[in-house]
């Protein structure tokens, strides 16, 4: 076996030809000793017969004389050249049962893999998706361009593979969505297995028993459905009850996950032709694990089983031509495209602020990435004054295309005329932007502290006095007092008075 240096592993078709070269001139030398022998005899029979050495007619006549002497008759050289060709002929049909056990792997674009593997009774294409890749993005049919081929989706949406995806009728059996876009006319039999991506090529892998009409998950704007699950949690549970097609060899069309999920794995295997019978679930379940599937979904298979790559139908449908199906899943590149990226739109910062007290610098961008920013992931603006840093992330849910808007408090401790400087960077720690920020400010030193106040002069001190005696006494002003001396030296007089009144 050799490799090749695009990463495929080849036939040794050098050592096969020099095989086949050796061997049949073996062969070829093996034959004239028993075919001389039989010959002469035959020739000397003719001979006697006809009275007159055998001639050969035509051509081979014309061989003789150009030959020699040593030239051996017509029928003689005839037989041997069967001999020698039955030989190569044997040996090149043993060529093509060598070469089909190989496994052939090619890398036709970043982040995609492609493997095409024939061997006796299996003819069938696996495509590995790398969704870590940013040029690497998932997309599937609109509801608007259902039932249509896969090439022309291919077409349609500039992807370079594509594959068909859910069963269908007269909708879709189960889930499927496309541009964040949930399908009509969805019927649930059985089709309960699902798989989803979003803009960021975040995969999920879910059951939608609950929910085949939808709502999509957060962040999810790609979905498709198959049944049953051919692989769960990394478990194959191998008692399907339906479909029973499963049971038999079959065309197929899967589709799963690795269990990081930073993998896809598409999967198109042919059947329904001679010597290629196709798959049955459990062949299908060992191929997928053998790449690392983690999650698997079976798709629709049969006359449906379609992959095109590059404008290329790959496969051998069934039916000898391409069927409209309802969805498909496809895989577009994005050259040159990163995760984070942005444009400053726009920054700002007071003019003049107060040393110690805090104020807000603001940095708006663009986002121009795969991925949208948030307060909890994405992007930070750092803002450095000498050697302290203040750091914010942006005030909201920014997908891409949109802009963002950044603000970080920050607290001058000298003042005076100065110069600070910002800069985005990505959660990996470069530089969302490579512009410069800058921006200059003027600190202002703080007002001088004042002198205390004086303090008001004491209130003049008040005489309290009671207003009468005993318990019930209250405070009162001091003219209340002459009054109550007055009323009290009143009522002794009045008592004296009515002691010297005359009894009667």
């Amino acid at each position: 076996m050799l490799a090749s240096s695009s990463g495929e592993t080849a036939a040794p078709f050098s050592s096969v030809c020099t095989w086949t070269r050796d061997h049949a001139a073996a062969v070829y030398r093996s034959f004239p000793r028993a075919d001389v022998v039989a010959s002469s005899r035959h020739r000397l029979k003719s001979s006697r017969q006809r009275k007159e050495p055998a001639r050969a007619p035509g051509s081979a006549a014309r061989f003789l004389r150009r030959s020699g002497p040593r030239a051996e008759p017509a029928y003689m050289y005839d037989t041997r050249w069967r001999a020698g060709a039955w030989a190569v002929m044997m040996a090149m049909t043993a060529v093509p049962s060598a070469a089909s056990a190989v496994d052939r792997w090619t890398s036709p674009h970043p982040g995609i893999r492609h493997l095409h593997r024939v061997r006796p009774g299996v003819d069938l294409h696996v495509v590995l998706v790398d969704l870590a890749s940013p040029e690497v993005s998932v997309v599937a049919t609109r509801p608007e361009d259902r039932f249509t081929t896969t090439s022309e989706f291919a077409r349609r949406y500039d992807a370079v593979v594509a594959v068909n995806a859910n069963f269908w009728g007269r909708g879709s059996c189960g889930l499927a969505a496309g541009g964040g876009e949930v399908y009509p006319r969805i019927y649930e039999d059985g089709c309960i297995a699902t798989l989803g991506v979003g803009p960021g090529n975040d995969a999920v892998a879910l059951d939608t028993s609950a929910s085949p009409h939808g709502p999509l998950p957060a962040m999810i704007t790609e979905a498709w459905s198959g049944k049953p699950w051919l692989m769960r949690g990394g478990q194959a549970p191998r008692n399907w009850v339906r479909p029973q097609h499963l049971y038999r060899p079959n065309p197929r069309t899967a589709a799963a996950l690795s269990a990081d999920h930073r993998t896809m794995i598409l999967l198109s295997a042919d059947g329904r032709r001679p010597g290629v019978p196709g798959l049955t679930g459990f062949q299908l379940v060992d191929v997928l694990r053998e790449f690392g599937a983690h999650d698997a979904i079976n798709l629709d298979g049969g006359g449906s089983t379609t992959l095109v790559m590059d404008s290329h139908l790959i496969n051998r449908p069934s039916d000898r031509h391409e069927r409209s199906v309802i969805t498909h899943l496809g895989i577009r590149l994005r050259p040159g495209a990163v995760w984070y990226a942005g444009q400053i739109t726009g920054r700002g910062a007071p003019e003049s602020v107060t040393a110690g007290q805090s104020s807000k610098v603001w940095v708006e961008a663009r986002n121009t990435g795969r991925r949208a920013w948030s307060a909890e992931q994405g992007p930070t603006v750092e803002l450095t004054d000498g050697g302290r840093t203040w750091t914010a992330r942006p005030t909201g849910e920014v997908p891409p295309g949109e802009v963002g808007r950044f603000e970080v408090s920050w607290e001058p401790r000298s003042f005076g005329n100065t110069s600070l400087r910002a800069r985005l960077v990505t959660p990996e720690g470069g530089l969302l932007v490579d512009e410069p920020i800058r921006f200059d400010v003027a600190v202002r030193a703080p007002a001088a502290p004042t002198a205390p106040a004086a303090a008001p002069p004491p209130a003049p001190q008040v005489m309290t006095a009671s207003m009468g005696f005993g318990c019930n006494a209250q405070p009162g002003h001091p003219s209340g007092l002459a009054w109550g001396v007055l009323g009290m030296f009143g009522s002794l007089v009045a008592a004296l008075r009515r002691r010297r009144r005359p009894t009667a």
